[in-house]
């Protein structure tokens, strides 16, 4: 899913699986400050995950894995963020 700079996206995501969102070509970055919040379903839990560098491996946000809606603003540009819910559909959205 691709994101451009100052939009806002709302997804599911489908428990046991992710979902990647990515600026507009491979090595686009997204600009910082970006708004990130999960609300998994009920009895499950997300993680989200970020990467510093186009080649880069995946980093876990700093909330961790979360059963309850959180929200984080990160303030560093990313080259994308992925969302994994476990045994629950959840959402994720992100702003710009």
């Amino acid at each position: 899913m691709v994101l451009l700079p100052h939009t806002s996206r709302k997804f599911t995501v489908t428990a046991g699986s992710t979902e990647t969102v990515a600026g507009g070509a491979p090595s686009s970055v997204l600009p910082a400050p970006i708004v990130v919040a999960v609300t998994p379903g009920a009895l499950g839990t997300m993680v989200v995950e970020y990467k510093v560098s186009a080649a880069g491996e995946w980093v876990a946000w700093p909330g961790g894995t979360v059963a309850v809606h959180t929200i984080y603003v990160l303030t560093a540009p990313v080259y994308g963020l992925r969302f994994t819910a476990t045994t629950a559909n959840g959402v994720g959205e992100v702003s710009q």
